[in-house]
């Protein structure tokens, strides 16, 4: 295992790159809020504003409410300055959308994709990581 930052993230190694592992699964409402914003606060001090991170969330199970989707999208914002790209997991057809909405929204250029797996989400934003620092290079 690797670093853990919160109860459900903690920075993990995957093929020599280090992303943001955030297992939301399960969590309701409230609960998922509370989880969002913890991560982003443990997130605040390694943030370079060099778009050096990539991160799988991982949302089985998972139910939005009011408050978990205000706090995804300011979670969300404030990820775009710090983020090369994010894997989303586990969402239904409709909480992709809205998540393609909150991506939308923020005029976001952060790679964004739905995977069906972890280890397919951990492996594309690897391969994202590795394209994005080629072309810083």
């Amino acid at each position: 295992m690797g670093e853990k930052l919160t109860k459900t993230a903690e920075i993990i190694e995957h093929k020599g790159v280090q992303i943001v592992f955030d297992n939301l699964s399960g969590l309701k409402g409230q609960e998922l809020a509370d989880a969002l914003k913890a991560v982003s606060r443990a997130m605040v001090p390694k943030i370079t504003h060099k778009k050096d991170w990539v991160a799988v969330n991982l949302f089985t199970g998972c139910v939005f409410d009011e408050a978990a989707t205000k706090v995804l999208i300011r979670v969300h914002n404030a990820m775009i300055t710090s983020c090369m790209a994010i894997g989303e997991v586990g969402l239904s057809p409709i909480q992709k959308s809205g998540i393609e909405l909150v991506h939308s929204v923020a005029k976001s250029k952060v790679p964004l994709k739905f995977l069906e797996s972890v280890e397919e989400a951990k492996d594309w934003v690897v391969s994202v990581h590795r394209e994005q620092t080629r072309k810083k290079s």
